[in-house]
Formats: C-alpha cells, structure tokens, sequence
C-alpha cells in the first residue's frame, strides 16, 4: 500500500495508529498479517497531506530533511523493536508448549510400556 500512495510504511503506520477508531471496521489480521478493505485504503489515502517535492536550496532546507529523514527512521526502528518483541513472546510461548508435549509424551510412553508389560503377561 505504501508504495501504491508513494509514501513510506512509517507513515501508513503512522496513519492506521491516528484513524484506528475510523479503521477499526475496516483492518482484519490474520497469521500476524494486518489486511485493510478498499474503503480503509481510502480512508488512509485521504488523510494522507500531498506534499510537493521541492529543491534543497539551502543548509536549512537540507538540516530539515534530515532531521525528518532521522525521525522517520527512528519511528521505523521503534516499530521494528516492537515486532521483535512480540516475535520473541511468541517463540517463548511456543517454547512452553513444546515442553508441555515433551513433557505429555514422556508420560504416555510410561503409560504404553506399563499397558504392553500388562498385555505380555496376559
């Protein structure tokens, strides 16, 4: 979507985060995956402000863009932490549950052996 607009993800992020209540109807998620309908593309496509490209003329212009440069890729990376996080919490809990079977297994192998001693002795 963010190079249909011709802008960057940070800002459809940016975006969704400020208009969630208007696109709560219209962002679906599944396996992780954020989907927004034709109707929340156009919602995220009008609030997004037309900016004209314009010339670095000076050290102001070009101190600004790379201020604003800086703070997008700051955004981008507090993002991109966050998802980390998750990722790590969901690893984690995967973890868990490996162990749990790990665990489910060792027993009803127990069990199996003890029923197959019983069944040999029959």
């Amino acid at each position: 979507m963010a190079r249909m607009l011709g802008v960057s993800k940070v800002t459809i992020y940016k975006k969704i985060n400020k208009n969630k209540k208007t696109l709560k109807t219209h962002i679906h998620t599944r396996s992780n995956i954020t989907y927004i309908d034709d109707e929340g593309v156009q919602i995220i496509k009008d609030s997004i402000e037309v900016v004209t490209p314009y010339l670095l003329n000076d050290d102001t212009d070009l101190a600004e863009f790379k201020r604003n440069s800086l703070k997008d890729l700051n955004e981008a990376i507090d993002i991109l932490s966050h998802q980390i996080e998750i990722k790590k919490n969901q690893i984690n809990r995967k973890d868990e549950i490996i162990e749990s079977y790990k665990s489910i297994l060792k027993s009803n192998r127990g069990k199996i052996q003890y029923l197959e001693s019983k069944l040999s002795e029959l």
